[in-house]
Formats: structure tokens, sequence, C-alpha cells
């Protein structure tokens, strides 16, 4: 049975309603099913957890689920907009591998105006404590056509904190007024790269820009989502991509023996991406994006289109930092910054 990496959602309750979010949250939250997660565990072969989705403090079970899963022995992170480390002691917090931080600004105006007032400082306050009980922490940023512009200043912000960032580029599940043009991504995707001296990079269709510019890719081409991670919803529904629509697999019937785990995301690959150089590493893109952009075209970020230029990424050795469960657990970019 193959290594998952496994996102757990246990609560679709949130302590914010941003309007980029994909979780939804809204006023009747859909709760996980502690003793079906478990059932569900027991007949996995789980290489790691990352709690997210919502504010995963708010499911009434919360300290539970996180003992159970620290007794368990395999690496939990957890991402927070800040309320869920407050909830946390300090015996809890340093049994987690990582802490993502979601900071959608890299200024405390724009991001409380974004999220809630003080949601700034909640960050910065959940960092401080994580470092200090040699958790490592980092700060997650969705990249958006409202703040691609600033990617030079969230870099600055987290090489101020001591602190890795971790960027996943927005999908249009809430439609395109979010969605950053062409242009705008690949600027911040080359601020990104000249900023930061260390990079784990799942977005197929960076690392094709990468092999095109020389570089030399280890590992598995395409999107890592419903191959080597999957992601569990509040609902039971078991989905290839954090971002999916939909899925006819949940924890219920998968264990009933109706039906196998996702294997991959199953949307074809575009006929525009036949006998494409750059092919292996990217394999049609981020079907996570195509979804909504297109299903049978290719990442709306790609380069190969007449006309368009080939992006520049300078190449930097990587540095050897910590091992982040996000690294193979959907398509998103890790930086490092030399300390």
């Amino acid at each position: 049975m193959r290594q998952i990496s496994l996102g757990v959602g246990l609560t679709s309750a949130c302590t914010f309603s941003c309007k980029h979010c994909y979780s939804g949250g809204g006023e009747n939250p859909v709760e996980m099913d502690r003793e079906l997660l478990f059932d569900f565990l027991s007949k996995c072969n789980v290489h790691s957890i990352n709690l997210g989705t919502g504010e995963s403090c708010l499911h009434p079970d919360f300290h539970d689920v996180l003992a159970s899963f620290f007794k368990m022995s395999i690496p939990v992170a957890l991402t927070t907009g800040g309320p869920s480390i407050e909830a946390l002691s300090d015996s809890e917090i340093i049994q987690l591998h990582d802490v993502d931080f979601s900071l959608d600004f890299p200024r405390r105006e724009a991001h409380d105006a974004w999220r809630a007032e003080g949601a700034f400082d909640m960050v910065l306050r959940g960092i401080e404590r994580c470092k200090s009980l040699g958790v490592t922490a980092s700060v997650a940023m969705c990249l958006m056509k409202q703040n691609a512009s600033m990617m030079s200043d969230m870099c600055s912000l987290c090489r101020e904190l001591g602190v890795s960032l971790r960027v996943n580029v927005y999908k249009a599940i809430k439609g395109k007024q979010f969605e950053p043009d062409y242009d705008a991504f690949w600027n911040a995707i080359q601020t990104l790269f000249l900023e930061a001296e260390g990079i784990s990079c799942s977005e197929p269709i960076i690392n094709a820009a990468l092999q095109a510019g020389g570089e030399t890719l280890e590992g598995q081409g395409g999107s890592p989502c419903g191959v080597s991670s999957l992601r569990l919803r509040p609902g039971g529904e078991i989905m290839p991509c954090v971002y999916w629509d939909k899925s006819p697999v949940t924890m219920q019937n998968f264990l009933s023996g109706e039906t196998k785990l996702p294997s991959g995301c199953k949307i074809p690959t575009p006929d525009f991406c036949e006998g494409c150089d750059w092919f292996e590493p990217c394999q049609g893109g981020c079907s996570g994006r195509r979804l909504y952009s297109g299903k049978s075209q290719p990442d709306i970020y790609c380069f190969m289109h007449e006309g368009l230029s080939l992006p520049k990424l300078p190449r930097k050795p990587r540095l050897l930092g910590d091992d982040y469960i996000h690294s193979s657990y959907l398509c998103t970019i890790i930086v490092e910054f030399a300390k």
C-alpha cells in the first residue's frame, strides 16, 4: 500500500471569514467524526498528517485527537491563522513536527483588514512561541492578485522573523477576482526565487520552468495530489486535492470496500501538451488550477504558448533544511532564507 501524506480537516469552522478561502466555514460548520477518522487511519499507510481547512481547535475533540495522533508516532503538522496554537499547551506544541501560520499580507493593516483585527499580531505571537519551544515555524501565503506585488516585502518579513515561507497559488474556487494573471504570477515567483536561498517545489509549471532553465530535477513529475497526498474533508470526503470541488470517495465507502482511495486527480492531459519538451516535470500543470480554468486547457501559467517568454528563474544551490511535511503534500513552493 502506498504511503500517504494526509491532510485532515477536522472542522470547517473558522475564526475568520476570508474572501478567498476554499473551506467555506459558515454558520453551520461540519465536524469530522473522530471514530470514523481513526478507523480510516488504521486501514491506511499514513506517512504524515497535516491539520488544516478550518481552525482545528474549534473541533470539540481537538486535544484528544491530537493526543491520539502523537501516540501514532508519525509527524504531525498544523496550519493555522493563529488561534489553534493559542489553544495548545507548550507540551502539545513541542510534539508538532512544524507549524504553518497563514499570513496573507506582509503588513499588519492589510492582513487585519483581510482577516480580522489582531490577526497579524496573533501570527507573530505564535511564531515566537513555536521558535522558543524549538518547533519549526513557517509563514503560509496564498498568492493572489491582491498580494502578488508584495512578494519582496513578504520575503523581507520572513527573513526578519527567521522563518521559512510556503507559497500556495490561489485557485479560482471563489471566482477569478483573486487570481493573479500570467505576468503577476511569474513576477512574484521570480522575486521569490531571487530572494530565497533554499527551495522545495512541487508546483509542476514552476518545475517545468526550472528544468527549461537548466535545473536538474529529481523525483516524480506533475502534481503530487492524489498520488503521494490525500485530503480528508470534515464531512468524510477523501479528496485528491484540497481545492477539489467534490469526490465520490468517502471514508465510509472506502472502509466498506465499495471504493478505493483516489489515485491522481484524473484530469486528462491537454492535447496542447503532447510533445512538449517539458512534459515530464509538468504533465499539464496543476490539476486543481485546471479544474476551474478549463480541464482541457493547459495550466494558465504555461509559458509554452506562442509569444510568451520563458520565465528566468535564478539557479541557486538548495539549502539542506528541515523536512517539511508540505513538500509532498500539494502543489506548493517552500523557500528558506539563509541565517
